[in-house]
């Protein structure tokens, strides 16, 4: 699964993997009301996490 792929190709996925990390912060940020703090945290921190591996991964 080593494949070349353009610099376009590659800005493109990142900023959709950038979109989705802020859309869903955004829907968990709106929702933290409903949540501890520490659950709060908690899932942010595993949204970051992902976001990061799949940006390790591009």
């Amino acid at each position: 699964m080593n494949q070349e792929i353009s610099k376009y190709e590659l800005i493109e996925l990142i900023t959709n993997d950038l979109t989705a990390f802020l859309q869903a912060d955004a829907i968990l940020y709106l929702m933290k009301d409903g949540y501890s703090k520490e659950e709060y945290n908690r899932m942010f921190q595993a949204m970051k996490e992902d976001l990061s591996t799949r940006l390790k991964q591009k």
